[in-house]
């Protein structure tokens, strides 16, 4: 189902009512895809907002980060996606 404003507004403010507000929201890449992205299509829905979720941190050489006490680094984040997993 496609996102509209208001199904999207009401989807931000439970969050927001549910003390998420200060989160950061990011976008799942893999779930928007199009069978004409290559011939530049690149206006895609949004299907989805997640609850936040974990999102593991990488250092620079592309391995996972940890904390000083050895914890996974990372951070809560919203996250929107498309219709499509490739």
């Amino acid at each position: 189902m496609t996102m509209t404003v208001s199904r999207l507004h009401k989807q931000l403010s439970d969050l927001i009512a549910a003390g998420h507000g200060r989160k950061p929201v990011c976008i799942n890449k893999r779930t928007f895809n199009h069978r004409l992205e290559r011939d530049g299509a690149v206006i895609m829905p949004v299907e989805s907002v997640s609850e936040p979720v974990f999102i593991t941190t990488v250092d620079d050489d592309g391995w996972q980060k940890f904390n000083r006490d050895g914890t996974e680094a990372g951070r809560y984040s919203v996250v929107l996606a498309g219709g499509e997993e490739e």
